[in-house]
């Protein structure tokens, strides 16, 4: 914390520090579900990296609607640190960040993906005829 308008401990204890404000709401404010937001981003990053060593297009996809989704939440998250909160948490713009990069590197990994399946399917193509 630099101070109250740097201030990460002021994000990461709102009421939207836990369940991404919202599911204390659907399951109750003591329900297990709604853990802190970075347990969802462990979570989340883990199965980004342990789907991301498959070579599979229909894995690249997911992985690429993964990280357009990841997107949408620093865009709700970011709404709700900057207007309703009025705040600048390094820790959460670093998130941000890194979610647009690791959107940027899942559309290139598809693309390589696709380009390979394609190349593969002509191939396959060509033998059978």
């Amino acid at each position: 914390d630099f101070n109250n308008s740097f201030s990460c401990s002021k994000v990461l204890t709102s009421r939207y520090g836990r369940g991404f404000g919202v599911l204390e709401y659907a399951t109750g404010k003591d329900h297990w579900l709604n853990q802190p937001n970075s347990v969802f981003g462990v979570i989340f990053y883990t199965m980004f990296m342990i789907i991301g060593e498959s070579r599979k297009l229909s894995v690249s996809n997911l992985q690429v609607y993964m990280a357009i989704s990841s997107n949408f939440m620093s865009i709700y998250l970011a709404c709700i640190l900057f207007f309703i909160l009025e705040d600048f948490c390094i820790v959460c713009v670093a998130t941000y960040v890194i979610n647009f990069v690791l959107l940027l590197l899942a559309f290139k990994k598809l693309y390589l993906v696709r380009d390979k399946f394609v190349v593969h399917t002509k191939q396959v193509q060509k033998k059978t005829l």
